[in-house]
Formats: C-alpha cells, sequence, structure tokens
C-alpha cells in the first residue's frame, strides 16, 4: 500500500511540474481579414510597375498573357508587442482558396497557376498603385499549386520579414500574394481571411539545464526532462531535442543528473 502510494505521489508531483512547465505557452497574436486590403494588375507589356487600379477587392489572382493581377493586404500590427522575455517564432499569411474556376488577363478558365508566392513590403495602410512594386525584390515564401483544391489554406512562411519590421518598429506589414506561374486562382475575402498570425516563445538562452527556457535551473527542468525519457533527438520533435541536456540523442536519466548538478544557476 506504501509502495502504490508513494509512486501515485511521485507520479503526481511530475504531473504538477509538467502543468507548471506547459503554462509557459507561446503568445500568439492574430489579425484577421485588415481592413485594408486591395489588388492592383500590370497591364502587358509587364514592366513590374502597376498600371490599373487599386481595387478594393481581394479576390483573383492572375498571370496571364495580358497582365499580373496581384492581391495586397495591409495588416496593423500597432497593437502588437512581444512579451518581456520572449522573441517572434513564426509569422505565417494565410489566405483560402475560393475558386479554382478562374479566368481573365489571357489565363484560360480553370488554368491554374503551379506556384503561388508572398511578398513583403512596408505598407502605409493606404490603398497605392506603387505597393505593387514595392515588394518585387523581397520575395518571402513559394508555395506549389500544381493541384488546388477549393477551400485549401495556403500558408507562407513570413517570420523574418514580419522580425525585422517588428524589431524596426513599424507599424504596418504590406503583403502581397501573386501567382509566380502562368494561371488564375480566386483567394476569399472575409471572415478569417487573408489571415497574419504571429507567434512568440521565451527567448533561447544559453544556461546549462534550463530545458524549459525560462532562464532559472530549477525542478521545473528535472520534470520537463523526466516527462520526455525515452525520446531521441532528430525525430522532429523540439521539446525532446531542448530535454536532452547532455547531447548524447536521447533522453534519459543522465539528462536529469545534468540539470540537478546545475540548480540555481542563471537566476
Amino acid at each position: 500500500m506504501n509502495e502504490s502510494r508513494e509512486r501515485w505521489m511521485g507520479c503526481l508531483i511530475i504531473a504538477l511540474l509538467i502543468v507548471s512547465s506547459s503554462a509557459m505557452a507561446d503568445s500568439t497574436f492574430v489579425i484577421a481579414n485588415p481592413e485594408v486590403d486591395f489588388e492592383i494588375i500590370d497591364m502587358a507589356p509587364f514592366d513590374g510597375f502597376g498600371d490599373t487600379g487599386p481595387f478594393s477587392t481581394y479576390n483573383t489572382v492572375l498571370l496571364g498573357s495580358l497582365g499580373d493581377d496581384r492581391e495586397m493586404a495591409e495588416f496593423d500590427i500597432s497593437a502588437f508587442s512581444i512579451p518581456e522575455g520572449e522573441v517572434v517564432t513564426s509569422a505565417t499569411l494565410e489566405v483560402r482558396i475560393n475558386s479554382i474556376f478562374v479566368f481573365g488577363l489571357g489565363v484560360p478558365n480553370g488554368d491554374n497557376p503551379d506556384v503561388m508566392a508572398a511578398y513583403g513590403y512596408v505598407g502605409d495602410g493606404l490603398e497605392s498603385i506603387p505597393d505593387f512594386e514595392a515588394g518585387d525584390d523581397n520575395l518571402l515564401d513559394m508555395l506549389d499549386t500544381t493541384n488546388p483544391q477549393v477551400g485549401q489554406v495556403l500558408s507562407f512562411d513570413v517570420t523574418s520579414f514580419v522580425a525585422d519590421l517588428v524589431d524596426a518598429g513599424e507599424v504596418w506589414v504590406g503583403l502581397t500574394v501573386a501567382a509566380e506561374e502562368f494561371g488564375g486562382i480566386a483567394i476569399i475575402e472575409g471572415g478569417p481571411y487573408p489571415r497574419l498570425t504571429i507567434q512568440t516563445a521565451p527567448a533561447p538562452t544559453d544556461c546549462e539545464g534550463d530545458a524549459n527556457s525560462d532562464n532559472v535551473v530549477d525542478p521545473l527542468d528535472s520534470g520537463y526532462v523526466q516527462a520526455r525519457f525515452g525520446c531521441e533527438v532528430g525525430e522532429g520533435d523540439p521539446e525532446c531535442d531542448s530535454a536532452d541536456q547532455n547531447g548524447d540523442g536521447v533522453v534519459d536519466p543522465l539528462d536529469v543528473g545534468f540539470v540537478l548538478s546545475r540548480f540555481g544557476e542563471c537566476e
């Protein structure tokens, strides 16, 4: 009976440590369907400058023989601030495919681009033709769209660009969606799209034994490691990688010993 009770108490303590550790969840900031979104067209012959617009619509991306139609969105991040001790770890632009049967600018109905791209520029909260070329030299991400589906959400990685704008104190993030190859596709405006999601997490430290990155080595770190016993580094789990404190590629009691030997450091 006493042995069972001790085992139960031990499990409870570890569980409490895990819960306390998980309280340091990443912070998430989302802007959905921004007030400033529009489209601009560069008519053939292409010169990289917008010729027509801006139009207060956000729907059809086309690259055809007669023109290049891009969708622009400017996200107001003035309300965003990085929580103390954290850094921007990811930023994604998401758009949702509304239709694959579109045509115009020399694109036949239903001919879809094989590649879509996101470009970045510093916005000003205004619909403006010069925004068309502002991001031409700032390609952020490209996605394979050889088999687009209605309802599919395209997620572009814009992390570095957004982090740089945040560091510079900018309040507008301008993002362009364009077709990189011949074809057209429709993306929905309204509801949660287009959407910019910024995530932050505790800044990494050089503190040995600080498995959960809270800048102190304490029982929370040993609980964090114990909860991941048996996992191996390199399997795509960042929590496993951080739990492997002695760098031997596997999380085991040796890692707990490593943490225990450094209790109280980095305070």
